[in-house]
């Protein structure tokens, strides 16, 4: 599930959000906020020297595995990355 921005903005009940594009958009903006240390993991993870990761790290791996993102192909562009891949 992907961290919702915002999740304890305005009243203090989180919402439970099921808009997929919402969802996967979400995503997208937060790997790209994180933008260097992705790279690093899918560099340790592409050279198989990746041994252990977060809770954090593990959603984004599975992301970007599951919609097949080339992220080294976007190198340190991450505005082109989301250029790309955001669903409008």
């Amino acid at each position: 599930m992907p961290h919702v921005f915002f999740q304890q903005f305005g009243n203090n009940r989180p919402e439970i959000i099921e808009n997929p594009t919402y969802l996967y958009n979400t995503m997208i903006l937060e790997i790209s906020n994180n933008w260097p240390w992705v790279r690093w993991l899918m560099y340790r993870y592409r050279e198989k020297i990746l041994k252990e990761v977060d809770i954090l790290e593990r959603d984004w791996l599975d992301f970007i595995i599951k919609n097949n993102i080339d992220v080294e192909k976007y190198e340190k562009d991450s505005s082109k990355f989301i250029e790309d891949f955001l669903k409008k």
